[in-house]
């Protein structure tokens, strides 16, 4: 049985006049298969400059003493990484847009492996004939 999953909705993020991206997240919570409403937490991307073109996505108000989140921020900035090919400063930046928005419609973080994984299709409800 799944006991705990997050469900990444989508991420804007904004450049900041200091050169950095701030956000929010949106996201989905899973427990023993039970959904609750859609949460939101504000992000930050932070550019490392002594190492080329390295940057973390942070929700600094969730991570505090959560050890769920922050792995799901771990998993989540290697998905947009690695996986993606996502680097949102060279995407505002390079295009002057305004904003960078990412949608996650197939991925969940799965809390007991501390990976993002592929979602499956939600149920079908049968329908009733009267």
């Amino acid at each position: 049985m799944d006991y705990f999953k997050i469900y990444p909705q989508a991420v804007y993020l904004y450049p900041e006049a200091d050169g950095q991206l701030s956000g929010l997240l949106h996201y989905q919570l899973e427990q023993y298969g039970c959904f609750y409403k859609s949460r939101t937490c504000s992000v930050q991307v932070i550019k490392d400059e002594s190492v080329d073109g390295k940057w973390s996505m942070v929700a600094p108000e969730f991570e505090a003493g959560n050890s769920s989140f922050v792995g799901f921020m771990e998993a989540l900035n290697y998905y947009m990484i690695g996986v993606l090919g996502l680097d949102p400063f060279e995407a505002v930046e390079g295009s002057h847009k305004r904003s960078v928005s990412v949608h996650f419609n197939d991925v969940l973080f799965d809390v007991e492996s501390r990976q993002m994984v592929k979602a499956s299709p939600p149920p079908t409800t049968p329908s009733l004939r009267a």
